[in-house]
């Protein structure tokens, strides 16, 4: 069966998430547009059609025209996100909007579905975008989304995502440091939870192809930290260490030792999620290895570049004499 070309229109389009969209929609032979301030890689797709604006105020390139589906790959705030809502309420069969899991109240259980508390904002009238309001206002985006296209919406949440153009590096400094070799700190006896971009992306175009509608949980199975070095063949030696020991000497999760959370945090269900609902729609898994090899392959071609996350060599030789000393 030959699914019909259709028009798509895409909110950001060229970052991250946005990028793998763009060219799965492609490969399948759709038709794409971008709408962006024109500010993130504004080349790098010169062959489709690019309507350039701001969500927040200047929409005029929007008016007048029909989508079959819509993809908000962009949208933080309500207000704004309502304000582009208003626009193309008439102008679409289709919205999927890309939230987060950060939309429920707390991580205090396994396995949470998508029928879980969403969290709330302390302050309902914030717009400031910090790591404790950032879910709160996803979920309110949601709510949103949900009342302007009440029988079109495809609301998507995904966990972490990782994979080539990951702006965070938080999976890419794992990939690059298991490269250099040597030895290595990591954290023991914890679990991790992802999802490659492109299998998002490629389970997002097909269920944007069949107008599917709901809202789905979008992350992968939890394995350990040791599943994921022990992919890497190059000689490396691991040193794992204890969280008490990372606490003791102030290591920051997520940050310094990314993909590594805290049970301070009190979040035990956050790597954890229940995405079933998602793998009975289609959504299947690439290898581990695979997205290792392609996210440093992707990180070479990008040069010597600092990385936004992750310790830095000085550091982690430092912990790592502390720890040996002290046990």
């Amino acid at each position: 069966m030959t699914t019909a070309v259709l028009k798509i229109l895409i909110l950001g389009g060229t970052h991250f998430l946005g990028v793998h969209l763009t060219e799965e929609f492609q490969k399948k032979g759709h038709s794409i547009t971008h709408f962006n301030r024109g500010i993130q890689n504004p080349g790098l797709f010169p062959d489709i059609e690019q309507l350039q604006g701001d969500r927040d105020g200047d929409l005029d390139a929007l008016l007048g025209q029909q989508w079959d589906a819509v993809i908000d790959t962009s949208g933080h705030l309500p207000r704004i996100v309502e304000q582009s809502a208003q626009v193309l309420a008439g102008a679409t069969n289709h919205y999927t909007f890309i939230s987060t899991i950060g939309v429920y109240e707390n991580f205090n259980k396994f396995d949470i579905d998508e029928s879980y508390p969403l969290g709330k904002l302390e302050d309902p009238h914030s717009e400031e975008i910090t790591e404790k309001t950032y879910g709160a206002l996803k979920g309110l985006c949601e709510a949103v989304i949900q009342d302007y296209f009440p029988e079109q919406a495809l609301i998507i949440r995904p966990g972490l995502i990782v994979g080539p153009h990951d702006p965070t590096d938080r999976f890419t400094y794992w990939v690059r440091r298991m490269a250099e070799g040597g030895e290595i700190l990591a954290p023991s006896n914890q679990k991790i939870q992802m999802i490659d971009v492109r299998d998002l992306a490629q389970w997002i175009v097909q269920m944007v192809e069949k107008q599917a509608t709901g809202i789905y949980n979008a992350t992968g199975s939890p394995f350990s930290f040791e599943e994921l070095l022990k992919e890497w063949q190059q000689e490396t030696h691991v040193t794992w260490v204890s969280e008490d020991f990372l606490i003791q000497q102030g290591v920051q999760d997520f940050f310094e030792l990314p993909l590594w959370l805290s049970s301070k945090r009190q979040m035990p269900g956050f790597f954890h999620i229940n995405a079933q609902n998602a793998i009975m729609s289609g959504l299947t898994f690439r290898p581990l290895a695979e997205t290792i090899k392609d996210t440093l392959e992707w990180d070479e071609s990008r040069g010597d570049i600092p990385l936004q996350a992750g310790l830095k060599r000085s550091k982690e030789k430092e912990l790592l004499l502390k720890w040996k000393k002290d046990t």
